[in-house]
């Protein structure tokens, strides 16, 4: 799991320390079980799956203060090592593995040579990650042997969805795994589901940004048969809404037990972004960036005055932290508009549901 899910848009401070959270913790769990290096391996996607092992968990994560990667630091809340984080570990270890695996069969020179090189160097760790994952009953077998098949099937010059087979299937298997990790048997199928379609999501997004390199270098790319962009657009955003839509499915009928609106904003939104990048349409947060008043007018504003506080939420209010700071007459945290969404009386604009 490398990257494709960015980061949520915070509508809280609440939100944006649950996230990092887990975020390092996860970055702890990997140092403490597979080394300091292990602890740069941590990512956006690998991330996600923390949080929505403990959205399922009857009990919330344990957080404990500490610092992540600077003893001197300030301690801050990081989530405890528990069985979430030690799967979750593990998983992005063994994703490490894969994608050095597929390196040495695809690259060339150099790259292939570092790839090979780099996975006889990491097989202690990477052995360690595959013991706890037999332990955990991950059918670790067969997922490897689906991976170990990505070549044979792209040697056929098979179709995108045939290509895409070892990817969904792999992640189909990550995803539901936590159903038994966590205790929540009732919600495997729509955990499969999910990740199924997410690795259907990852697989065809990779295809398409790769593609003008794969072409440069002479590898397979199952969109080779659609040489101009317009054509590769049009073969391509049919499946990837139909995989988004079977995301959002699974996603709305998950018994989460909390933190729904934080993984909305990780995993709907995310996936939707990209889907929208290869339509060739702007996100919101894209748009945003590009407002030329971005880096101008926004700055020299009070936090304030994003808030109608006369009539109350404006749809802008979760970008406010700090009204009790303001000066304003009539803002602040006495004010209508409630700038801290996530200290328990919630916010109509995004119903962040942060609570621990």
């Amino acid at each position: 799991m490398f990257g494709h899910l960015p980061g949520p848009t915070m509508c809280c401070q609440k939100a944006a320390s649950l996230y990092r959270a887990h975020f390092c913790g996860l970055g702890t769990s990997l140092h403490r079980h597979y080394g300091a290096w292990a602890r740069w391996l941590v990512n956006r996607d690998s991330a996600f799956l923390t949080l929505l092992g403990s959205a399922l968990a009857d009990a919330p994560a344990e957080l404990r203060q500490t610092t992540c990667c600077n003893r001197f630091a300030t301690p801050r809340d990081l989530v405890a090592d528990n069985p979430v984080l030690q799967y979750t570990a593990a998983i992005t270890i063994c994703g490490l593995s894969a994608k050095l695996d597929d390196d040495a069969e695809d690259e060339r020179g150099w790259r292939r040579h570092v790839a090979r090189v780099g996975s006889k160097a990491l097989d202690t760790p990477i052995s360690e990650a595959l013991g706890l994952l037999h332990a955990l009953r991950f059918p670790v077998l067969e997922v490897r042997a689906w991976m170990a098949g990505q070549a044979d099937i792209e040697h056929a010059a098979a179709s995108l969805h045939e290509c895409a087979g070892p990817t969904r299937a792999a992640y189909g298997e990550i995803v539901g795994h936590l159903a038994q990790v966590c205790g929540a048997l009732e919600a495997m199928p729509l955990l499969q589901q999910l990740g199924e379609s997410l690795g259907f999501l990852i697989y065809a997004q990779d295809a398409w940004e790769d593609w003008a390199r794969d072409k440069k270098r002479g590898q397979f790319n199952p969109l080779h048969a659609f040489p101009d962009l317009t054509g590769r657009r049009a073969a391509l955003l049919p499946s990837l809404e139909q995989a988004l839509g079977s995301l959002r499915r699974a996603f709305d009928a998950l018994p989460l037990k909390r933190n729904r609106d934080l993984l909305h904003a990780v995993l709907i939104a995310g996936a939707g972004e990209r889907v929208a990048q290869v339509a060739g349409e702007n996100s919101p947060r894209q748009k945003h960036a590009q407002s030329p008043i971005q880096n101008t007018t926004t700055r020299k504003r009070s936090c304030c005055d994003k808030c109608d506080c006369c009539q109350g939420c404006d749809g802008n209010c979760c970008d406010c932290f700090d009204c009790a700071r303001c000066s304003h007459a009539g803002k602040g945290s006495g004010s209508m508009c409630d700038c801290n969404p996530c200290d328990g009386d919630g916010c109509e604009c995004c119903g962040c549901d942060c609570s621990p």
